[in-house]
């Protein structure tokens, strides 16, 4: 099964694909590890992001990618749609929240595995939250843009609650309609 979990910044989308690693085994993929470098967070150019997503779905035939970069996912051909789009205060909360775990991690050695990479993270700032927060609103748009034109199953996710039944269909496709 190849899993695309899409959703604006502080949906939960890492977690998910962190916890369907976990539990299936399938090979994972942060978008933002393909258009962002950990060290210093500069961009990739869009030609290097495609070069590297297009290495990691040759050369596994089942995946679980999630990130909210609609030119890389896009050109993706997922058996399974999962959207994260959760309301905008609890997006703002989480993403909030992101500042502080963020701090404990900052120069320490990070497991690459972690759902929350500190270098997204580094300095809390009223102006950093709005901005992405514009963002959020942005990539919402993307997303709604881009399921009215799949005819891929898509299931919502709005928490953790929603893993069981999105674990269901993982393990039992067949029978979950």
């Amino acid at each position: 099964m190849k899993i695309l979990i899409i959703g604006p910044l502080g949906a939960g989308k890492s977690s998910l694909a962190y916890a369907i690693n976990k539990k299936f085994r399938f090979p994972r993929l942060n978008l933002d590890e393909l258009c962002r470098n950990p060290k210093d967070g500069s961009y990739y150019s869009p030609e290097y992001s495609f070069e590297k997503l297009t290495e990691f779905t040759k050369k596994h035939p089942y995946w679980v990618i999630e990130g909210s970069q609609s030119y890389l996912y896009e050109k993706l051909q997922p058996n399974l749609i999962i959207d994260m789009r959760i309301h905008r205060i609890k997006a703002i909360w989480r993403f909030t929240l992101r500042f502080f775990k963020a701090k404990k991690l900052i120069g320490k050695n990070i497991d690459k595995n972690l759902p929350v990479q500190a270098y997204h993270y580094r300095k809390i700032t009223l102006s950093k939250i709005l901005e992405w927060d514009r963002a959020n609103k942005e990539i919402n748009k993307q997303i709604a843009d881009y399921l009215k034109n799949t005819e891929i199953l898509v299931l919502p996710c709005k928490n953790f609650k929603d893993y069981k039944k999105i674990f269901d269909y993982i393990e039992f496709p067949s029978t979950f309609f």
